[in-house]
């Protein structure tokens, strides 16, 4: 954008006095705002695309889709939210720099972008916010855990408060928070890598208890990483939840199949076995969707059928190994006009309850059929 255009343009959104050309530019200055941020939190390591997404598309329905918000209005059509924030500035400012509010703009949109952010992760990936919720509860809970933030990130490690070591806490500017460790220490973990999701996954499955609590996963986790000195003593939280997620439902499978030869009769009655439980919660979910909300008119021949063949789809990928894709991306190989937004206001309620469900049949009858 040329320089000492910002200005005027902020003052004529706030003054409702814009052309809708000047309200699409304005549009276009925040979302690319938001995607150089949303690229940042990727070169830092956090998974902003849904997965198997290709391209830039994906980035811009994300960076849209979180400062969207900032665009509502009111009955009057005011822009309210950019109104109470730029308004009491523009009024103030007899002397306006154009610098000044280009920096109000950036903090706005990212801010934004957070808070946004958060609630996509949830509606993404139910089932793992659910799972680093629990996490952050067993930190708080137990002594022998303690978290700290680098580069947006959180990660978990062993509070030793090992005093023969002059253990001293370390805060320093690139990690901010409160790390429990030696400083020299400290600083040859930092140039270590971190633990292969792989081989961490193959040693935590090996010792791996349904009925451990989540802190018990956390510590067994841990406790791997420090059998291999070569790798960073600490865990990212994103990565403890993927493991625990993963783990529970190979567990099951592993079960099913251990000591037997996978050409052996037994082994064709176990797969034909994970058919039927497969075909019966299919079965099941199908039903509900047509008792509860097709013949209730909730919803159209076309969207339960879609609703149907997503499920089918969710069941074969979950018991065959395979990695899951989100609800929405679910529901976007049959609608693929879908956007974020329709998701959220028109088959999020519905269809993540259908989810839900279907997790948690499978899950009994699966444990049943050990």
């Amino acid at each position: 954008m040329e320089s000492g255009k910002l200005f005027p343009l902020i003052c004529n959104i706030c003054a409702r006095s814009y052309s809708p050309s000047e309200l699409t530019e304005f549009v276009n200055i925040s979302q690319k705002i938001a995607i150089s941020y949303l690229k940042y939190l990727e070169v830092i390591g956090r998974n902003i695309r849904p997965k198997n997404s290709e391209g830039l598309n994906e980035l811009e329905d994300v960076a849209i889709d979180c400062i969207a918000g900032l665009f509502i209005r009111n009955d009057k059509g005011e822009l309210i939210q950019l109104q109470r924030y730029f308004g009491p500035k523009i009024a103030t400012d007899s002397r306006p720099n154009e610098m000044e509010f280009s920096s109000m703009l950036r903090r706005l949109v990212v801010k934004k972008t957070k808070q946004e952010l958060s609630r996509i992760f949830r509606e993404r990936d139910p089932e793992g916010a659910k799972i680093i919720r629990n996490i952050k509860v067993a930190i708080r809970s137990s002594q022998e855990l303690q978290s700290f933030r680098e580069m947006g990130r959180e990660f978990i490690y062993f509070n030793t408060n090992d005093n023969s070591n002059n253990s001293q806490v370390l805060e320093d500017e690139n990690w901010g928070n409160k790390y429990s460790s030696n400083c020299q220490a400290s600083r040859v973990e930092r140039l270590k890598h971190s633990i292969p999701e792989r081989l961490l996954f193959q040693h935590f499955l090996e010792t791996y208890d349904p009925s451990d609590s989540v802190a018990s996963m956390i510590k067994k986790m841990l406790a791997i990483v420090g059998n291999f000195p070569e790798y960073q003593s600490y865990l990212a939280t994103d990565v403890i939840a993927s493991i625990i997620r993963d783990v529970t439902f190979q567990h099951v499978r592993e079960n099913l199949s251990n000591n037997v030869d996978m050409n052996s009769p037994l082994s064709d009655l176990q797969a034909k076995e994970i058919e039927k439980v497969n075909q019966c919660i299919i079965d099941t979910v199908h039903l509900k969707i047509s008792h509860q909300y097709l013949k209730k008119k909730k919803i159209t021949p076309e969207k339960a059928e879609i609703y149907c063949k997503a499920i089918v789809d969710f069941v074969n990928e979950l018991t065959q190994g395979k990695e899951t894709d989100s609800n929405f991306r679910y529901l976007r190989r049959y609608i693929p006009e879908l956007s974020q937004q329709q998701y959220r206001e028109e088959e999020r309620s519905i269809f993540e309850y259908l989810v839900k469900i279907t997790k948690k049949s499978l899950r009994k009858r699966l444990k049943e059929l050990l």
